[in-house]
C-alpha cells in the first residue's frame, strides 16, 4: 500500500490510499477516476493539441492541412503509416532534423498526421530514407549515424502498430586489402539505397573518396545475398570504387569524365559542395542510371549508364542537364534530390523532388527557402522502366499548408475593425544565387464568424516591408496613440525595434515606419516584441524576448495618447530567465490571462529554438524569479507564437510559427488534467520539473535543505521503483535526469533527504 497525494484548486491536499492491485487495468481505471475528481476541481488544465480546423483560403482553394509546419528542406519516403495497407508518406524535414507525415486515405487523398512522429525513433543528421532491406516488405530506416559517421539502421517490426528496432549503428564496409571505412555523407549529399546487382539485397552509392582519388561514384555491394542466400544481413564489400568513370568538377554541370586514377590526386577543379544521387532505369535498357542534384546549381541532371549496374560508364553527351527537358525542368534552388515513389497510388512510380542543401550547409550563403512551395510532383504517365515525368503540381504537400518561407513570426490582431482577429506573419530574408529577397509580411483575413474563423490570404506583402530590406521581422500590435487603430512595432535580426504608426483607419489600416530603433532599444542579435498591459494600467506595455533566451520588460510610462518606453528595461533578464544553454534561446513570449477559467491569473508562455515552449504561472507577483510550471513539446525548431481566444470561449488558441515557415494551432485539450496533478507528500513540492512532458531528457532542481546527501528514485504508477541514485546537494541544483530508455507513459520521481521525502511526476512520451 501506498499513498498518493493531490493538490486541487481550492488549496487542500488531498490524500488517497492506494492499494497494490494485481491488475494494470484496475489500476489504470482507478487513476483515471481521480485525475477526473481532481480536474473537476481545478482552474488550469494546460493540455494542448494540435488544431486543423480552422480552415484557409488561398485563392478560391481551401488547404488541405495548412496548419503543418510547412517545409524547407524534406526527404520523401513512402510508408505505411497507420498499417492500413496504403502508401502514406514520411518526410524527414532536414531544416531542424524534424518530422512531417502524410496519410493517403482510400481515395487517394492526404492529410496531415501531427502524432504518429511520437512513433518512429529519434532520427537527425543529414538524410533519412525509407528502404526494406530485409525483403519482409516492410520499410526499414537508413539514416545517416553520429556526425554523419556511418550509416543507422532502424528495422521495420510493425505489428498492429508502428514499431522499429534499432539493428545497426555506424554502419561499415570493407575494402580489399585495406581496413574498413564508415559509410560518409557530407551533409549536402544523399545516396543511393537500391538493388543495383539485381540478387535481391540493397546495395549503395555515394559520392566519396578512396586514397587520392577525387569526389567519385562509390559502389558498395550488399554480400548478404552471396553469403547467406538471404537479404536480411548489413554485410557491405567496395567492389567498385569509380562508378560510372566520371567525378564532381567546378562546371555548371558539375561532372566530367575520369579515367579512374587512384594513384593521384585529381586537379584543383575539384570540389564538393553536395551531390544527391537517385537511382533508376531512365531508358528501358535494364541498367541503372542516375538523377543527380548539384551545388550551385537548381537543376536535376541525367547520368546514363551505357554498360553495366556494378562496371559502369557514365556517358556524358546523353545527360539531360535540365532534367526533364522534355517537360518542365525542375528549377528548386539548392541540390535539389529526387524521390521516385508512387504518389497517386497507380502502381507506377512518380517523382518528388526538393531542395536538399541547407542554409548552414557547406555554402551557407545559398538559402534553399527561395520558394515556399518546395516540393515538385512530376506523375509519371509511362511505366517505370521507361518513365516520362510531367509536372502536376508544385508544392504538392507544402502548398496545401501556410507556408511563408523561412521561419515564421505571428501575430493576431483585428486589421479591418470587424471584431475578428486576423493573422499577420512575419518571415526571414534569405539570400541565393544570383539575388536576394527581404523578409516581409503575409496578411490572412479572416473572413468567418465569431464561432469559425476562416482565413483568406490577401497579401504577400503587407505595409509594403520587403522595401525596407530587414533580415526578419518580428511584428506586434496595439493602439499606441489612442487613435482607434493598432500601430505595429516589429522586431529584427540586428537586436533593435521599429514603430510603425497607423495613418490609416480601423477598418483600412495604412502603416508609415515612425521610428526606426524605437526607443533606442538594442538588444544585440535579435528581438521579439509583444505589447501587453502587464501593470494593468490600461497602457500598453513592451515585452521583449531576445536571442539568448531572455525576455524583458518596458513598462509604458507615458499616457494613452503618447506612449513612453525608455531603452532601459524596467526588468531586465525578467524572472531572471535564461534559455539559451538549456532550450537554444531565441525565445518569445506570450503573455495572457485566459489559460484557466477564471480569466485573472497571469501566465507566460516563452517559445525556444529547440522548439520547447515553456509554462509560467499562474503568476502572482512578475517582480520575483519565473520557474517553468509546465511546458509543451513541438516537433519543431526556431518557434515563436501568438495567441488569441479565436472562439470565444474565454481559452485562448495558440498559433506557433517554426523555422520551416508554417504554422501550427494549437487548442485545449480539455479533458487532460496537466499541471494539476503532482503527486507530493507536501504541500508544496521543492521539486521544480521541465520540460514535462518530454522525450525522455528532464531538468530537475530541487532546494535542498542541507549538505546531506540525496537519493532519487523512480517509480512506474503501480510505486514498482525502476532505478535509485545517490547524489551531492549541490548536483540536485540543476541535474540531468535521463528515461529516453523507458517506455513513454507517467513515472513518478521520490527524492530523498534528511528524512523528508518530495514528489513529481513525469510524463515521458
Amino acid at each position: 500500500m501506498y499513498v498518493m497525494h493531490f493538490v486541487v484548486s481550492d488549496g487542500i491536499q488531498r490524500s488517497i490510499l492506494i492499494l497494490r492491485l494485481s491488475s494494470m487495468k484496475k489500476l489504470f481505471g482507478l487513476l483515471s477516476i481521480l485525475l477526473l475528481v481532481a480536474a473537476a476541481k481545478a482552474q488550469f488544465n494546460l493540455g494542448f493539441k494540435h488544431l486543423d480546423q480552422i480552415a484557409v483560403v488561398h485563392g478560391t482553394d481551401t488547404l488541405n492541412f495548412p496548419w503543418a509546419g510547412g517545409l524547407n528542406n524534406p526527404q520523401f519516403s513512402s510508408l505505411d503509416v497507420n498499417i492500413d495497407g496504403l502508401n502514406d508518406f514520411y518526410a524527414f524535414e532536414r531544416d531542424g532534423e524534424v518530422t512531417r507525415i502524410f496519410l493517403r486515405d482510400a481515395n487517394g487523398g492526404f492529410s496531415a498526421d501531427m502524432t504518429s512522429h511520437k512513433l518512429l525513433p529519434k532520427l537527425d543528421g543529414s538524410f533519412v530514407l525509407f528502404r526494406d532491406y530485409d525483403g519482409d516488405g516492410k520499410k526499414d530506416i537508413f539514416s545517416s549515424g553520429y556526425n554523419n559517421f556511418g550509416f543507422d539502421v532502424h528495422r521495420n517490426i510493425s505489428d498492429t502498430a508502428l514499431k522499429f528496432e534499432l539493428i545497426k549503428q555506424s554502419l561499415t564496409y570493407s575494402r580489399l586489402g585495406a581496413s574498413s571505412l564508415y559509410f560518409t555523407v557530407p551533409s549536402n549529399d544523399l545516396p543511393a539505397i537500391s538493388d543495383f546487382d539485381g540478387d535481391g539485397d540493397l546495395d549503395v552509392l555515394v559520392q566519396g573518396q578512396v586514397d587520392l582519388t577525387p569526389f567519385v561514384l562509390l559502389y558498395i555491394e550488399n554480400q548478404s545475398m552471396d553469403l547467406y542466400g538471404t537479404a536480411d544481413s548489413l554485410k557491405y564489400r567496395l567492389v567498385n570504387p569509380c562508378w560510372g568513370h566520371v567525378r564532381e568538377y567546378i562546371s555548371q554541370t558539375g561532372w566530367t569524365e575520369y579515367v579512374c586514377d587512384t594513384g593521384r590526386a585529381a586537379s584543383q577543379r575539384q570540389r564538393h559542395g553536395g551531390t544527391t544521387l537517385t537511382s533508376l532505369d531512365l531508358n528501358n535498357d535494364g541498367i541503372k542510371d542516375l538523377l543527380t542534384g548539384d551545388s550551385y546549381n537548381p537543376y536535376l541532371r541525367s547520368l546514363i549508364n551505357v554498360m553495366d549496374n556494378v562496371d559502369a560508364e557514365i556517358d556524358l553527351t546523353l545527360s539531360d542537364t535540365t532534367f526533364p527537358a522534355y517537360n518542365q525542368p525542375v528549377i528548386l534552388p539548392n541540390i535539389p534530390a529526387a524521390y521516385i515513389e508512387d504518389v497517386d497510388g497507380d502502381g507506377i512510380n512518380d517523382m518528388l523532388v526538393a531542395p536538399n542543401q541547407l542554409t548552414d550547409g557547406a555554402t551557407s550563403f545559398f538559402d534553399t527557402s527561395i520558394t515556399k512551395e518546395v516540393d515538385w510532383y512530376y506523375r509519371n504517365t509511362g511505366s517505370n522502366l521507361n518513365p516520362n515525368f510531367e509536372l502536376e503540381s508544385a508544392g504538392f504537400f507544402s502548398g496545401e499548408m501556410i507556408d511563408i518561407g523561412a521561419r515564421s513570426f505571428p501575430a493576431m490582431v483585428d486589421l479591418n475593425g470587424d471584431q475578428l482577429l486576423d493573422l499577420v506573419v512575419g518571415n526571414e530574408g534569405y539570400t541565393i544565387y544570383g539575388g536576394t529577397a527581404p523578409a516581409s509580411l503575409t496578411f490572412y483575413e479572416n473572413v468567418g464568424d465569431s464561432t469559425n474563423a476562416i482565413y483568406k490570404l490577401q497579401d504577400e506583402n503587407f505595409a509594403n516591408l520587403k522595401t525596407y530590406g530587414y533580415g526578419y521581422i518580428h511584428p506586434t500590435f496595439g493602439d499606441l496613440d489612442d487613435d482607434g487603430d493598432n500601430d505595429m512595432v516589429i522586431g529584427t535580426d540586428q537586436g533593435i525595434l521599429h514603430l510603425f504608426r497607423n495613418d490609416g483607419t480601423p477598418q483600412a489600416p495604412f502603416y508609415v515606419l515612425d521610428e526606426a530603433n524605437y526607443a533606442g532599444i538594442d538588444y544585440d542579435l535579435s528581438t521579439h516584441p509583444f505589447l501587453f498591459d502587464l501593470n494593468l494600467d490600461g497602457l500598453l506595455d513592451l515585452i521583449v524576448g531576445d536571442y539568448y533566451g531572455r525576455f524583458h520588460y518596458h513598462e509604458n510610462a507615458g499616457t494613452p495618447e503618447e506612449h513612453d518606453f525608455s531603452m532601459n528595461a524596467t526588468l531586465f533578464k525578467m524572472g531572471n530567465v535564461q534559455t539559451f544553454q538549456t532550450f537554444g534561446g531565441e525565445s518569445s513570449v506570450y503573455f495572457t490571462r485566459q489559460l484557466d477559467s477564471l480569466g485573472t491569473n497571469l501566465y507566460i508562455l516563452q517559445s525556444n529554438a529547440d522548439g520547447t515552449i515553456l509554462v509560467y504561472g499562474p503568476i502572482s507577483d512578475y517582480t520575483l524569479d519565473l520557474i517553468p510550471q509546465d511546458s509543451i513539446i513541438l516537433d519543431a525548431t526556431f518557434t515563436s507564437m501568438t495567441g488569441a481566444n479565436i472562439y470565444g470561449d474565454f481559452r485562448d488558441e495558440l498559433i506557433v510559427g517554426q523555422r520551416t515557415g508554417g504554422l501550427f494551432a494549437l487548442t485545449r485539450a480539455k479533458e487532460i488534467a496537466v499541471g494539476i496533478a503532482e503527486y507530493k507528500s507536501s504541500s508544496e513540492s521543492a521539486i521544480q520539473v521541465f520540460p514535462n512532458p518530454s522525450d525522455g531528457h528532464f531538468n530537475l532542481s530541487f532546494n535542498a535543505r542541507s549538505n546531506e546527501a540525496i537519493w532519487i528514485r523512480i517509480m512506474d504508477i503501480s510505486g514498482n521503483m525502476l532505478s535509485e541514485k545517490r547524489i551531492s546537494s549541490t548536483e540536485a541544483i540543476n541535474y540531468n535526469l535521463d528515461l529516453s530508455s523507458y517506455a513513454d507513459g507517467l513515472y513518478i520521481i521520490s527524492i530523498f533527504q534528511n528524512g523528508t521525502q518530495h514528489n513529481a511526476r513525469l510524463i515521458k512520451q
